[in-house]
């Protein structure tokens, strides 16, 4: 065996170098970038997965929600999702294939993640000496994947987008000191190689300006048209403490279930968890009154106004601390009150304390304010009328398209 892994990375070395060569000749005689002849600007969006079979929140609130703004704005909008998508070892039909046959589903990963990489190879021979392109986070969940720097060899004209701290490793994952190291690298390197780069808060811009000058902070937003508190308020017969997002971030509601259990003992209410589907072991722990409603495209808005409270726990870790808060953006635009970790862009995002909603930093906290607002509707009403104009002004996605449209423009000058 020794023998034969020495063969397979030598293989690996070599092929390597044989790309390198190949990409070194290719950088000598690439031609000239070229404007399209209707001098329109053509923007290339390389997105973590497909917009017909359902995105990432990041690819449609950070890139895709955006493509009619941009065009408005004289842009040219082309949308490369990641095939397959980006995270797909996370569907159920991956995870129950890897919990009967893992050996089966270890092959189909590699064979997934070989078919990513040719296909955004595809997809750089498209945006070749073609406008700028737009790159939402990095293309592979993989560490140690170097795909990025191949980009500017096709298209130098690179704005890099990311809203989370992906330049280090989730707590609740195993790896050791090899992985932060490639994630911390692996980041750094597209943030150096970039144009520009945007970030979604200030701590996450803060990483990249250690690698690049031209950084920008635009927060996750979305359409308060959409996002929109209710006619009529929720007619809930019992309250509901609601939480929405991926299963990724389960970890953080578990971390406070002994304050929900202790809430429970104390107040009548029913948590509601609204996220994609996954194992019963993941929402163990949590209090008997829990509604489990699996995530949908539509009906996202309506689910979120049904909430009486909105809740967002956070760990106090490196990870946490690139949040970029857009569960309170979605609660404070449906006039939804929140009680949150003040943790990252948390108490940037939704004002002071007692503004639009309240901030706990401990299980005792957590069910203070938790109490305290169950036991009165007309605090939730008034936090919730205080959310929403603070969501209008600050995240609507009209009021930074501009912005966006700016960078792109300016990217492409460069």
């Amino acid at each position: 065996m020794p023998i034969l892994a020495r063969a397979v990375d030598a293989a690996r070395f070599g092929a390597d170098i044989v790309r390198a060569a190949a990409l070194g000749v290719r950088e000598n005689l690439r031609r000239p970038d070229h404007a399209a002849a209707d001098g329109v600007l053509d923007v290339h969006l390389l997105v973590e997965a497909d917009p017909a079979h359902g995105l990432s929140p990041a690819a449609r609130y950070r890139a895709l929600q955006y493509v009619p703004l941009l065009e408005r704005e004289g842009l040219r909008c082309h949308v490369h999702p990641s095939r397959p998508g980006k995270y797909f070892t996370a569907a159920a039909d991956w995870q129950q294939l890897y919990a009967r046959w893992p050996r089966l589903a270890m092959l189909r990963a590699h064979t997934g993640l070989w078919q990513q990489r040719r296909n955004r190879r595809r997809d750089f021979r498209t945006l070749a000496g073609r406008g700028v392109v737009f790159l939402q986070r990095d293309l592979q969940a993989l560490p140690g994947s170097l795909l990025e720097r191949e980009l500017p060899l096709y298209n130098r004209h690179i704005v890099f987008d990311f809203d989370d701290a992906i330049f280090v490793r989730p707590p609740w994952t195993p790896g050791g000191a090899t992985i932060d190291r490639e994630l911390h690298d692996k980041i750094a390197g597209i943030c150096a190689l970039s144009t520009s780069v945007i970030a979604a808060n200030e701590h996450l811009a803060a990483f990249a300006r250690r690698f690049t000058a031209d950084v920008h902070v635009v927060p996750t937003t979305l359409c308060t048209d959409e996002f929109r508190p209710p006619a009529t308020p929720p007619p809930n017969p019992r309250p509901v403490v609601g939480w929405v997002g991926t299963s990724g971030n389960l970890h953080y509601l578990r971390r406070i279930a002994p304050a929900l259990q202790q809430l429970a003992a104390r107040c009548d209410f029913v948590l509601r968890v609204v996220c994609n589907r996954v194992p019963p072991a993941q929402l163990a722990g949590l209090p008997e009154h829990l509604e489990f409603v699996e995530w949908r495209a539509d009906g996202e808005v309506e689910r979120i106004q049904q909430f009486d409270v909105g809740i967002m726990p956070l760990d106090d870790d490196a990870w946490a601390a690139g949040k970029a808060a857009f569960k309170l953006v979605q609660y404070m635009a449906c006039g939804v009150p929140f009680v949150a970790a003040p943790v990252g862009a948390n108490p940037a995002t939704g004002g002071a304390a007692g503004e639009c909603g309240l901030y706990a930093a401990d299980d005792a906290a957590w069910v203070d304010h938790l109490a305290a607002l169950l036991q009165d509707p007309d605090r939730r009403r008034q936090l919730g009328r205080n959310g929403r104009a603070r969501a209008v002004a600050q995240f609507d996605r009209r009021q930074h398209a501009p912005t966006i449209a700016r960078i792109l423009r300016d990217a492409a000058q460069r």
